[in-house]
């Protein structure tokens, strides 16, 4: 009978001790601060902190405001209260775990049930009321016990009338006299950042076939993946791993990784979005790599590699963007690289490409046109040779880099003609004092120009002119200069006149170097001149 009873008070000691454990989530004390962060982030804080368990759905919870809180020692009870005040969530302990829900209860906070309480006005100690006595007799009145108490100051702020929002931030502060012992609450309002998109979460792998048929269902599109492989096309909310797809990935928010498709990938806009984790702070829709065999687009900024066999589309670039035809961002620090075109804004870096677009550029690009609006060189050169009597030269891109594209005729003799391409810098020495490096090759055109188009559209023999120009530069006005220099020239050819046995063209007419080597090819070295004018 004694053991019977022994078990039953034991059993009920421990019902009791494990209903007051996990009474105590509610009452523990909390210290935490938080600057600019979701209401999720908060409570993943506090859980990991403290080793609460927090139970809730995202959809839930208040989407579109950040939070700023300075908590010093207040229940997590009293914390609650005020982060959701203004929502339609209320809390429960149940099973030591705390559940925030729809419809569950709250209490208003602490700020709005003491607000009637007298505030603090001075540290002078309260005189205490004399007892009425019924005798002649001098009584000292017995000091008043020190009563803990709690007020609130609201917020000095525009949004008095709503001053327990979750805009505000929570900060103790302490005041005591003695007769009375104050703690004072101080609702601060800080600035609230709104967004427009639901906080996230966080899944360890996702497989499927095609939306909806997948591990995640109709649901796909509310959570991060660390791992995704879809047999067709995958979506997500974002990524923060790897994924692969037979077709394509669409992620709606934001890539942290790398993405694997066989066709294409596409990315949202992540400067919407609000991130899960503390860390997840870079406003970056890619931060990572993107691969596919046709198209990558991603909606926001781009940190890392994006590769597509046909066209690349990202708002900023911050690291590498290769295609093999298109190219297209509107701000790029690194390098765009593509088969035909690379388009952009602004490029703190290095565009190569068959054509190159630019607004402004701080760096190089590489190409057969460069377009630069801002700070590009665009230059038309009229000039005279020892070769060539009369030339036309076109310089497009930046002094640091542009390309040539030029024209030459031989006013005498047999009036050849010839057209070429090249590319070369300028660089400043004083003022108005520049030096031009060019190297210029041309097609030398045998026949006469007076017969053109006679020889342009015939099969070439090797007959090229090539040009190494040392050019200093006076700068005589902003659209108008002279320059001149000595040429390095060497002809290569395998041309040969009719009737003639020597190979090689008889176009240079003093030279240094004259040789024919074996495959029948004659190499003539010469010293020439340019000089002209700039416009």
């Amino acid at each position: 009978m004694k053991t019977r009873s022994f078990f039953i008070m034991a059993l009920l000691c421990l019902i009791f001790s494990t209903g007051w454990a996990q009474s105590q989530p509610l009452k523990t004390k909390i210290s935490l601060k938080v600057n600019n962060a979701t209401l999720p982030q908060v409570l993943q804080s506090i859980q990991q902190k403290y080793a609460i368990r927090f139970s809730y759905l995202n959809n839930d919870l208040p989407p579109k405001n950040r939070i700023s809180a300075e908590i010093e020692d207040k229940t997590l009870a009293e914390v609650l209260d005020v982060l959701l005040a203004n929502t339609t969530v209320g809390y429960l302990e149940k099973n030591g775990q705390v559940i925030i829900k729809k419809g569950l209860p709250k209490s208003l906070p602490k700020a709005s049930t003491l607000s009637k309480l007298p505030l603090p006005t001075s540290n002078t100690p309260v005189k205490p009321t004399p007892k009425p006595t019924t005798t002649p007799v001098e009584t000292k009145p017995e000091p008043t016990p020190k009563i803990p108490e709690t007020s609130v100051t609201p917020p000095s702020s525009s949004i008095a009338d709503e001053p327990y929002s979750t805009k505000d931030t929570l900060a103790t502060q302490s005041s005591t006299d003695s007769n009375t012992e104050r703690t004072t609450v101080t609702i601060k309002t800080v600035k609230t950042v709104a967004f427009d998109e639901d906080s996230l979460e966080i899944k360890p792998f996702h497989l499927g076939i095609i939306y909806p048929i997948s591990t995640n269902g109709t649901r796909a599109n509310e959570y991060v993946n660390r791992v995704s492989a879809h047999l067709l096309v995958g979506t997500a909310a974002g990524s923060q791993g790897v994924e692969f797809a037979g077709v394509g990935n669409i992620d709606k928010k934001y890539v942290r990784g790398f993405q694997f498709s066989g066709y294409f990938s596409i990315i949202g806009n992540r400067d919407k979005l609000t991130p899960i984790t503390d860390s997840a702070i870079d406003r970056y829709s890619l931060q990572g790599g993107q691969f596919a065999g046709f198209l990558n687009i991603a909606g926001g900024n781009s940190s890392g590699v994006q590769f597509a066999g046909f066209l690349n589309v990202s708002r900023n670039i911050t690291g590498v963007q290769g295609a093999g035809f298109m190219n297209i961002a509107r701000d790029v620090k690194g390098a765009q690289l593509s088969g035909f075109l690379n388009k952009a804004r602004y490029v703190h870096g290095t565009q190569l490409g068959f054509i190159n677009v630019a607004d402004s550029i701080n760096g190089v690009p590489i190409g057969f046109l460069s377009f630069v609006k801002h700070g590009g060189y665009h230059h038309a050169e009229v000039y005279a040779a020892d070769d060539f009597n009369v030339n036309l030269a076109y310089k497009i891109g930046v002094p640091k880099f542009y390309t040539i594209f030029a024209l030459g005729a031989e006013l005498d003799d047999k009036k050849r003609w010839g057209y070429g391409a090249g590319f070369g810098s300028e660089w400043t020495l004083y003022k108005r004092l520049h030096l031009n490096t060019d190297v210029v090759s041309y097609y030398v055109v045998e026949k006469s120009y007076e017969k053109f188009p006679d020889g342009l559209f015939e099969d070439y023999e090797l007959n090229m002119l090539n040009k190494f120009r040392l050019l200093g530069t006076i700068q005589l006005a902003n659209h108008l200069s002279l320059f001149g220099g000595p040429t390095f020239n060497v002809m290569v050819s395998e041309y040969q006149e009719p009737g003639e046995t020597e190979v090689g063209s008889t176009f240079p007419k003093h030279t240094f170097y004259n040789k024919t080597n074996f495959f029948d090819t004659n190499v003539k070295m010469w010293i020439g001149f340019n000089a002209g004018i700039r416009f």
